[in-house]
């Protein structure tokens, strides 16, 4: 590792010397900065990571960089060989920047595939190269009154060699944004930190490019000002990709990317606009003062509306939506409406991750934070009732703002009315589900009493009818119809009881209020119960009487087994539902241990027609027990709700 470093250390310093050998004022200058600065990156990178390949191209490029010098060397043999070698050395300057933007930033190609066209396009600068050596012509306009020192090619073959070999460089740079484009979208923490450390110096180029116009512009052609401008612009690239390796975590560098765009692309729109604006007057005023004048107005009234809409885009694409949170509550609305009502939930966390711009949101049920996790979570409340919590991943590197953390909140509020109506749309899915293998399994429970109770014993009846009339007397005869008198009563007590399985018989027979006072008068001794209602009642659906009596008959039981109580009262009012209250004096219970299977069932029979059945424990002790049973007909589509309230 040792030889390795000593090496590093020879490459940028044979750059410096070259550099110093030919000093040609402000151009050696800036040539010698940009060697300087990139040595140095490469320097602190391989003094960490030995075998970097990108500490390595920057340590080559420092070197490769100090070609682009103005040569000393006097007219000697060395100097013509260099000088017919460097025809076409213009390339060194771009081969190790472009290498990198396809290597960046763990020193591999994104795939076989990249890696093969890496080569290739490589082979093409090295044979532009070649050609543009063989090029007589070209040598001699630099150099008039001397023939190349080494051996040239005719010029139809060095003009199409170089023109082909040409083509490789636009295709590389191509291919590079390409390349940098699909590693970003892979890309996620620290690796997606990197790479926006490296489009960061890499907007130094066109920053550069826009300071360059407007020196141009302004007719400022000084030596003293250009030259600075290309070496701090040139230095920036080597610098942003020394931080995005050894300090991709330095600060909130999608904070600095996002103002950079902005404010570049405000000031290459000002520069175009302010150019365009100053050419277009000065050929219909003829006058460059007021064209000056009209075009420096049109862009000052143009800044302030072009710098919102740039920096609302581009914040969007940074930090999603934290500055427009309407928007944001927009488009959470418009996705979930198109949603698939099975997958709201996965459509509500991409929203968020979008809205966001995070990698990742879930919802999690039950969760306990752990030690070091960059996980934000927000409680999901729906009427009370906790579903969860919505959670984010705060990617590596990035603190959430204020904005961020309430537009999270906000997201948060919505999410649970969505998330609370997915999981009543799965309870309804699967309460119809239920209602119809309860239908199926009622109708196998009647085929088979029907075929293994009733049907044997119409066939013995059958059966007995025609054996006592072949009987020659008539006592055999008296004999065998008495029998049959048994199985038919037996028939019919078989038949009463399938139908009182069906529906209690009490309601049709003494009424809905009448029989649920003979059912709870029969359950315990020791409890005392009142039943108060309207004396005449309408007509009633035969399921909410079924639903009313089953309630109030499981409520009164549970009173009797397990509160302990001595009193109990059951209510029934009539307005626009029938709603049935049973309250005791017992103890009251948990509210954990309100899962049994009674509850349970009550909750299910308000649920399946639309009602609501309520478990609460006042504050004087006891237990109410409160169903209300919808009286209309209830749509198919219609939201069940079945609530425990504390």
């Amino acid at each position: 590792m040792t030889k390795l470093w000593r090496v590093a250390v020879l490459l940028p310093a044979l750059g410096l010397v070259a550099v110093g050998s030919g000093f040609a004022g402000w151009s050696s200058v800036m040539i010698g900065a940009v060697v300087g600065v990139t040595g140095a990156v490469a320097l602190l990178v391989l003094r960490r990571h030995p075998t970097h390949r990108i500490g390595w191209l920057l340590a080559v490029q420092s070197c490769l960089v100090a070609a682009m010098a103005p040569g000393g060397g006097g007219d000697n043999q060395w100097t013509f060989v260099a000088g017919q070698l460097l025809q076409g050395g213009w390339v060194l300057a771009i081969v190790c920047p472009v290498l990198i933007a396809y290597l960046f930033p763990d020193g591999h190609a994104l795939s076989r595939g990249w890696a093969t066209w890496i080569v290739a396009f490589v082979a093409g600068y090295v044979v532009f190269m070649l050609a543009a050596a063989g090029d007589r012509s070209g040598f001699v306009e630099v150099f008039p009154s001397h023939e190349p020192p080494l051996p040239t090619l005719s010029q139809p073959v060095a003009g199409v060699v170089g023109l082909v070999a040409l083509a490789f460089v636009p295709a590389s740079l191509v291919g590079a944004v390409i390349s940098a484009r699909r590693r970003y979208n892979r890309s996620t923490g620290q690796e997606r930190l990197q790479l926006q450390w490296f489009a960061l110096s890499a907007l130094s180029l066109p920053a550069m490019m826009g300071l360059l116009w407007t020196t141009y512009f302004l007719d400022i052609n000084s030596d003293a000002v250009v030259y600075p401008i290309l070496a701090v612009g040139l230095s920036a690239i080597p610098v942003g990709i020394g931080i995005g390796i050894l300090r991709w975590g330095l600060f909130d560098v999608e904070l600095v990317l996002s103002r950079a765009l902005t404010y570049g692309a405000l000031s290459l729109g000002v520069i175009v606009l302010y150019a365009a604006l100053l050419l277009l007057t000065e050929r219909l005023l003829t006058n460059r003062s007021a064209a000056g004048l009209f075009a420096a107005a049109v862009v000052a009234v143009a800044v302030q509306p072009a710098h919102a809409w740039l920096r609302r885009r581009i914040e969007r694409a940074v930090y999603g939506y934290r500055s427009q949170p309407h928007e944001a509550l927009r488009m959470l609305a418009d996705r979930a409406e198109l949603a698939d009502p099975l997958g709201l939930t996965e459509s509500i966390t991409a929203t968020v991750a979008e809205a966001l711009k995070v990698e990742q949101a879930w919802v999690e049920e039950d969760s306990e934070p752990e030690p070091g996790e960059r996980v934000l979570r927000a409680p999901l409340v729906h009427r009370g009732v906790r579903l969860g919590d919505l959670a984010v991943g705060v990617p590596p590197g990035r603190q959430f703002s204020a904005a961020d953390t309430e537009l999270f909140h906000d997201l948060a509020k919505y999410a649970a009315v969505l998330v609370g109506a997915e999981r009543l749309n799965a309870q309804l899915v699967r309460s119809r589900a239920g209602l119809v293998t309860a239908r199926e399994e009622e109708r196998r429970r009647l085929r088979r009493d029907l075929h293994d109770g009733l049907g044997p014993s119409l066939a013995a009846i059958v059966l007995k009818l025609n054996a006592a009339e072949t009987r020659p007397t008539e006592g055999e005869r008296r004999a065998l119809l008495a029998e049959t008198r048994d199985e038919a009563r037996a028939a019919i007590a078989e038949v009463r009881r399938l139908v009182d399985d069906l529906r209690p018989p009490a309601i049709d027979e003494v009424g809905l209020l009448n029989a649920i006072r003979q059912r709870v008068g029969s359950l315990s001794a020791d409890l005392t119960v009142e039943v108060d209602g309207p004396q005449e009642m309408p007509p009633l659906p035969a399921a909410v009487e079924v639903a009313a009596f089953r309630i109030a008959s499981e409520a009164v039981t549970n009173a009797a087994r397990h509160a302990g109580a001595s009193r109990c009262r059951v209510t029934l009012e009539l307005d626009d539902a029938l709603a049935v209250t049973v309250t005791d004096n017992g103890r009251g219970a948990p509210v954990e241990t309100r899962t049994g299977v009674g509850w349970t069932s009550m909750r299910e029979r308000a649920a399946e027609l639309g009602g609501s059945c309520t478990i609460s424990t006042p504050l004087h002790g006891g237990l109410v027990v409160r169903a209300v049973l919808p009286l209309v007909d209830i749509p198919h589509d219609t939201d069940i709700e079945a609530e425990v309230t504390p």
